[in-house]
């Protein structure tokens, strides 16, 4: 169980988070204080081996904000483990963009997918621990058992299998595949969670590796980011009347939108991660550098009015944020649940107005030294507020001393 210390304002003071590493064991609880812009670990826990990815959810007895944490483990053999939250702002007013992936009321499944294989596995509503495994996914090209028997099964496999799965609004779940080159739809059983196949859609490029697939808030839109290429790639979902067609489930490519400056090394970045801002008025993603040499990049771009059109982005990005360091495997970017604040923007000078009454907080993580940045969004610029270094060492790739390298940071206030 984890266990955060109370709070008692209206809008917290103190954002609680959690990050995971990849070369140690601990999960490090932070808390950012909003007043005087400050970040600090408050706690850390020992658990089961590194953990690359962490995911939120609730119980049946959870208000809108999230007690429940999961974790992918690379422990031996590799684990899915889960954690109960207790003691988190009870007098907090209203969420009302959650954090992502956590869809409303209680959380009944979760879905997993890492190079050859993915998995679903049914949740006690009450308490949130895992039950049984309900299926076992498998994304290779040839399906038989004789490939799967030889398939790679190693933390190497998330570099040419799959990577990530999101679930839709619109129950659909879409799975991220650097292997196959591709985005594969699924049709999520709402009864017992179970996945199945619908369509396969090709990146738009030979090479790509697409990494991370998010859906907008409406499962209208689909975007996706390549981790060999380093574009954000934006995509339509079929409308009801299409889906039932021979095409059913396949994504309509729309656009591409490129993370890097002009007069730079391809070659030299590795694209990360992708997400909405909390309004779901822009789409922010981000790209690593492939060695210490090259620091890492944001960019950010503003969803059009309507969203309808075939180019639903602005293509010219909102900002081009370096990031302090090459960010090593991580420099991913998680967004802050919103707190009630009585407005709600739609048109464009709605959405200037908002920009300047709403500050959204975004974590940053860094493999390379240990670092986690807390950044700003006011709707146009990214502004790191806050920072702070994971306390513990570590070993590296090469099997040498090094600092704690941060790898997935999830909001839990």
């Amino acid at each position: 169980m984890l266990a955060v210390t109370r709070a008692s304002s209206v809008c917290p003071r103190f954002r609680h988070l959690i990050t995971g590493t990849f070369n140690t064991s601990f999960l490090h609880l932070l808390a950012y204080d909003t007043l005087n812009k400050a970040l600090f670990v408050s706690r850390s826990i020992e658990a089961q081996g590194p953990h690359q990815f962490l995911a939120v959810g609730r119980t049946a007895q959870s208000d809108d904000r999230p007690d429940l944490l999961y974790a992918t483990t690379w422990a031996s053999p590799p684990s899915l483990s889960a954690w109960r939250v207790t003691g988190l702002d009870d007098q907090a007013g209203s969420v009302t963009s959650p954090s992502y992936n956590v869809p409303p009321g209680p959380s009944r499944f979760l879905y997993s997918a890492g190079g050859p294989t993915g998995e679903v596995h049914s949740l006690d509503p009450s308490s949130g621990a895992l039950l049984s495994k309900e299926q076992e996914l498998n994304f290779l090209p040839d399906p038989s058992p004789f490939a799967l028997a030889q398939a790679d099964k190693t933390r190497r496999a998330l570099r040419y299998g799959a990577h990530n799965l999101d679930v839709a609004r619109n129950g659909v779940a879409y799975v991220a595949d650097l292997g196959r080159n591709a985005i594969l739809a699924y049709k999520v059983d709402k009864k017992d969670g179970t996945l199945q196949l619908l369509s396969e859609t090709r990146s738009p490029r030979q090479g790509d590796g697409p990494r991370h697939v998010v859906p907008s808030p409406d499962g209208k839109l689909i975007f996706s980011v390549t981790e060999h290429t380093s574009y954000v790639d934006v995509f339509r979902v079929p409308s009801s009347s299409q889906a039932v067609a021979q095409n059913m489930g396949k994504l309509e490519y729309l656009q591409s939108l490129d993370l890097l400056p002009d007069r730079v090394q391809r070659a030299d970045y590795r694209g990360d991660t992708v997400r909405l801002s909390p309004d779901g008025h822009s789409v922010i993603a981000s790209t690593r550098g492939k060695t210490r040499a090259t620091k890492g990049i944001i960019r950010a771009w503003r969803l059009s009015q309507s969203g309808q059109s075939d180019q639903p982005v602005v293509s010219e990005p909102l900002c081009t944020y370096e990031t302090p360091t090459s960010g090593g495997k991580a420099n991913a970017v998680e967004f802050a649940m919103r707190y009630e604040s009585g407005f709600a923007a739609s048109s464009d000078a709605e959405r200037e107005s908002s920009s300047s009454r709403v500050k959204d907080l975004a974590v940053l993580t860094d493999d390379e030294q240990g670092w986690l940045w807390i950044l700003e969004w006011n709707g146009q610029d990214l502004k790191e507020v806050a920072k702070t270094k994971l306390p513990g060492k570590g070993k590296n790739d090469a099997g040498d001393d090094a600092d704690e390298g941060a790898s997935h940071a999830v909001w839990l206030s």
